[in-house]
């Protein structure tokens, strides 16, 4: 899965000879600030959404379960500074601007958040709008190259076509060595991937 690349990232990160000096990066707690921020950027957090929010939680932070309800409490906090429902996105910028700006640092790298925002994304098959502008703010405040990102994206939905096809492929009636085929087929591909992805949060 998406979760797999990210995690698989992070180990790699922690294993590179010259890793970047302490502090250079975004702490856990305020990566997920900006992925909450992400899951509520629709208005609606949906189940899926949480889940994977919960998966990544666990993934950046060992004492997540912990930390959890007062990143949720905050979050929601700043929410409720909303006047109009057309202020809803700036406060939901706001919060995101905060938590990036905030000066606790920490092992989280920016491709690294940026990637665990589009796995939450796309947990719930609808990559809408108000997302990806959000995604595209964070990728301009943390100087990350517009065709890493584009790649990340691109990456991402290839990855999910693949995923959706393997789950398809497995229902139907064709013949068993037809289907062991293109599921090795489709296996090898989504694994070309990963690794492609894994190299560009890892540069």
């Amino acid at each position: 899965t998406a979760q797999n690349v990210a995690a698989d990232a992070k180990q790699r990160l922690k294993k590179k000879p010259e890793p970047a000096p302490e502090g250079d990066g975004i702490s856990a707690e305020n990566a997920l600030r900006v992925i909450y921020y992400l899951m509520a950027a629709n208005g609606t957090v949906f189940h899926n959404e949480e889940e994977k929010f919960d998966a990544i939680g666990a993934e950046l932070d060992p004492g997540f379960s912990e930390k959890k309800p007062d990143i949720i409490k905050a979050c929601q906090a700043q929410l409720e500074k909303v006047i109009d429902p057309e202020d809803y996105y700036d406060v939901l910028l706001d919060g995101v601007e905060a938590a990036l700006n905030d000066t606790a640092k920490g092992d989280i790298t920016p491709r690294l958040l940026v990637w665990n925002l589009l796995t939450v994304a796309y947990s719930d098959e609808c990559y809408d709008d108000a997302e990806r502008r959000l995604v595209k703010y964070v990728v301009r405040k943390l100087d990350i190259d517009k065709t890493v990102f584009l790649e990340m994206e691109s990456s991402m939905l290839t990855m999910r076509d693949i995923e959706n096809e393997l789950a398809w492929i497995k229902t139907t009636d064709r013949p068993y060595l037809t289907i062991e085929a293109r599921v090795s087929e489709l296996s090898k591909r989504k694994t070309v991937i990963f690794d492609s992805v894994k190299d560009l949060i890892t540069l």
